[in-house]
């Protein structure tokens, strides 16, 4: 889908990104992290032009980049960063409809895709798409604008550090969103973060920078698994290396059928090892009770089970 064939960007006598190689597969959540200054934002920039690369080749479905126009090029990737950039005189509706309008979509097909992406995003259609956005808060902001990246369907989605600036509940609320609408569309997503816990619980896989440079490319298990070196077993974080761990497997996968729990808390088959051992802990207890979203009992999690 994207592919990067020795590919290096310099401004003036700074390099920000040596020699890179890196093939990026149609239905990919790629994530890429690294310290500030790694490269990775100007990496994401190089795939829609918004930067353009000093040597190598880009290509993009199979084509270099170079052989599109840039504004044919933006259109079938959509772009989401942190600061939204939504207009500020235009309703929600408006603000989603730029580039399908741009296309020639007939009026019709454009509100149906509207409704379509505000359900996709749980904002109720018939309120949010008449709103402004300073009516909305930081996080309807983002979800409206991801809709407006997502609107003409593109090929590919790109992700500046979307969630930085929100609060932690409202980026973990969207985090979840993220993946279910990977889950549900299979876009191609390229995300950039500075955050390990986003990259591992979104990514199928996680691109390590440093330096403008590869330091190691796989998925959130092999990459904990096996961590190529001291940077990245440092950059995974040594003290909560075990919490990530846990993050990774889901609760469905330990459980074992039966009731055996007693207290009010419980998990979801679907929630991860680290949200069951931190309810364990909180109720004091060495299991927990495992239910479905209907809430019927199915199971019992026990501590010897998330630590085997």
């Amino acid at each position: 889908m994207i592919e990067f064939r020795n590919i290096s960007k310099s401004f003036g006598d700074n390099t920000v990104v040596r020699d890179l190689n890196l093939t990026i597969a149609r239905g990919e959540f790629c994530v890429l992290i690294g310290p500030s200054g790694s490269g990775k934002s100007t990496i994401l920039k190089m795939i829609n032009r918004l930067v353009e690369h000093s040597s190598g080749e880009i290509h993009f479905a199979g084509e270099p980049i170079r052989a599109f126009l840039p504004e044919v090029l933006r259109r079938r990737i959509g772009y989401a960063i942190q600061s939204v950039g939504l207009f500020p005189h235009w309703t929600v509706e408006a603000n989603i409809a730029t580039v399908p309008r741009l296309l020639g979509w007939a009026p019709a097909r454009t509100a149906a895709r509207i409704t379509e992406l505000l359900q996709l995003l749980n904002l109720d259609a018939a309120r949010f798409r008449i709103a402004y956005p300073h009516e909305l808060s930081g996080g309807q902001q983002q979800r409206v604008g991801v809709a407006r990246a997502l609107a003409a369907d593109p090929d590919v989605l790109l992700m500046d550090e979307p969630f930085g600036a929100l609060d932690p509940i409202t980026r973990d609320s969207l985090q979840a969103e993220m993946a279910r609408i990977h889950s549900e569309t299979r876009k191609t997503i390229v995300f950039v973060t500075h955050d390990m816990d986003e990259a591992l619980r979104l990514a199928s896989r996680v691109v390590i920078l440093d330096k403008g440079q590869i330091v190691q490319a796989a998925s959130p298990r092999d990459l904990l698994n096996a961590p190529a070196n001291d940077f990245v077993r440092a950059f995974l974080g040594k003290d909560d290396y075990g919490l990530k761990l846990l993050s990774l497997e889901t609760v469905g996968e330990r459980m074992r059928a039966g009731s055996g729990a007693t207290g009010d808390a419980f998990v979801l088959p679907e929630d991860n090892l680290r949200l069951a051992l931190s309810r364990m802990v909180a109720q004091k207890s060495d299991r927990i009770a495992v239910r479905s979203a209907q809430g019927a009992s199915i199971g019992t999690l026990f501590l010897s089970d998330v630590v085997s």
